[in-house]
């Protein structure tokens, strides 16, 4: 009788799929553009007349929603460039904002055309 041990198969089998994992989650990051910032910024008190927010993208981005949660619950539309225009610097109108926490998410579509979306949140003090 004859015995063939394979005793790092399996693991060698992990291994590469934990390394092919990786590579394409990395890969994924690298083709959506994944540096966004806000302005406000998340965690930022803001004053009560911000009239403005930004989102600041490292590539152009159609921005298709944004959406604003209000600390009594009410969500506003945020209107800013049209969906289909791309771009690295979006600019939506607030409404008048009274004290407390908002938090903002967004949906956007990538330049090669991977959705997107984030949020975050910001307080108005005095």
């Amino acid at each position: 009788m004859i015995t063939i041990r394979l005793p790092h198969t399996a693991t060698t089998v992990f291994a590469a799929a934990f390394a092919l994992g990786i590579s394409l989650a990395a890969g994924n990051a690298f083709a959506h553009g994944s540096g966004m910032q806000s302005m406000p910024a998340d965690g930022q008190t803001v004053a009560a007349g911000t009239k403005v927010m930004h989102l600041m993208f490292d590539a152009p981005m159609r921005v298709t929603k944004v959406t604003m949660t209000a600390p009594e619950g009410k969500t506003y539309k945020i209107n800013g460039p049209a969906a289909n225009q791309a771009v690295k610097v979006w600019e939506g109108k607030l409404p008048k904002l009274a004290r407390g926490k908002y938090k903002v998410d967004w949906r956007g579509m990538s330049p090669d055309g991977h959705p997107m979306k984030g949020d975050f949140a910001f307080t108005v003090g005095q």
